[in-house]
């Protein structure tokens, strides 16, 4: 049996582990790292050497500033503040929620800024009925994670399609690349919440009671004062700028912007490092790892092999791209984002030069795909931290239906229309 079926066996191997979710994603993902070495797959670099890619390191960098916002109070005291501003008004109050929740997540982790949301909506249920939590939480939900989609520190997903770009010597994406498409479906999903979501909350929670308990996994933070948020504020704001110029690589903006927090201390080197998620760090390093293995053994070129005989080697590149979106977008229903992400995308990544396609739009759809994924709450951490207010399975699927063939077809009709799919 040659190297390229054996890796095929092992990925297949950690797909089920990842549908079945018996064990972590990233222990998982780290697992079948170790098994394409033992097998003779490929060498320890090549499986391991992702851990230290600067993917990996933009990822913790994001977290400890995310993580520093919170610390502050300053993510509080933005979250308050348009509370205060909205109060008595529900279409008002959501709005503004989910506005400050969509560009919070654009930066920040998605579950952080739900957690932020949640303690504070839920704290409005003694509002005489005016204002009800269930129909706020809910497009809270939309904007953390679409607006995590919108550039490419929101959210992991765009992280993992940027380290397979990145190791096949591919065009990469830029921190705002995903925005013009991601701030579209950002915006209809705010239309979609105002107009048509919060008749459908009645319809399908009406006055259902709230499970809203302090096991919600919310983040404490300990409020330092006004000036520490004035110098946060203006730690994130310089980074941002650096984001949006890349004067440094991404990587080194986000570890240079972690470390200021430190050294202002904004937050202590030990809760810094607490804060990283480290299971999103291996998970993320770990699956950067199996596709390389993948990549070196030939497993890849089998898929794309298969993949093409499957599609017919005269597919159109629409037709083709059509189907790499809806495949990215069913399986993001029920894995993980960036496990959906490491299936397809790669698969493009291999048969897109041969056929002149541009690999760069394909990725950039398939990317936005895997976050147009709301009718189910396995798709993300965040959709499932939602749960916990008392939204029902189904209830995910019957309000987010729509809005999901909406982003399907906003980004089947933009992407192509604005990066063209051929190269």
């Amino acid at each position: 049996m040659n190297s390229a079926v054996i890796s095929l066996l092992i990925f297949g191997f950690c797909v089920t582990l990842f549908v079945i979710d018996k064990l972590p994603m990233a222990t998982t993902a780290i697992l079948g790292c170790v098994l394409m070495v033992v097998f003779g797959v490929c060498d320890f670099k090549t499986a391991f050497g992702q851990f230290a890619s600067s993917t990996v390191i933009l990822t913790a960098g994001v977290m400890v500033i995310g993580a520093s916002i919170s610390e502050t109070g300053l993510a509080n005291t933005i979250g308050e503040w348009i509370i205060k501003k909205t109060k008595g008004s529900e279409a008002r109050l959501l709005t503004g929620c989910y506005l400050a929740a969509g560009l919070m997540s654009a930066f920040l982790t998605n579950s952080a800024v739900l957690a932020i949301f949640i303690p504070v909506i839920m704290g409005l249920s003694d509002t005489g009925g005016k204002i009800k939590p269930k129909n706020i939480i809910m497009p809270i939900v939309f904007a953390c994670v679409i607006g995590g989609a919108s550039t490419l520190v929101g959210s992991t997903q765009q992280l993992t399609a940027q380290g397979l770009l990145e190791d096949a010597g591919l065009r990469m994406f830029k921190t705002f690349d995903f925005s013009l498409v991601g701030g579209t479906l950002l915006l209809l999903g705010l239309l979609y919440c105002l107009f048509i979501g919060r008749k459908r909350g009645e319809k399908i929670w009406g006055d259902r009671e709230d499970a809203y308990s302090d096991q919600i996994p919310v983040d404490k933070h300990t409020d330092m004062g006004r000036s520490k948020q004035l110098v946060m504020a203006a730690i994130f704001v310089c980074t941002v700028i650096l984001y949006i110029t890349e004067w440094l690589p991404l990587a080194v903006t986000s570890t240079a912007a972690a470390i200021m927090c430190i050294v202002t201390g904004c937050i202590t080197q030990k809760k810094a490092v607490a804060k990283i998620n480290w299971n999103v760090v291996g998970r993320l390093a770990g699956c950067l790892g199996l596709s390389k293995a993948l990549d070196a053994s030939g497993g890849a070129a089998l898929i794309s092999e298969g993949f093409l005989h499957l599609v017919g080697d005269n597919v159109s590149p629409l037709a083709l791209f059509i189907i790499c979106v809806l495949l990215t977008q069913v399986a993001s229903e029920f894995l993980l984002n960036s496990t959906a992400i490491i299936i397809i995308l790669p698969i493009i990544i291999s048969i897109a030069p041969p056929l002149g396609l541009n690999t760069y739009a394909y990725a950039l759809g398939i990317t936005l795909a895997s976050a147009a994924a709301l009718s189910c709450p396995l798709a993300n951490s965040t959709l499932a931290m939602s749960m916990t207010v008392g939204y029902r399975f189904r209830d995910y699927f019957r309000y987010s239906i729509f809005y999901d063939i909406i982003a399907f077809v906003t980004i089947v009709l933009m992407v192509p229309a604005i990066y063209g799919l051929t190269a």
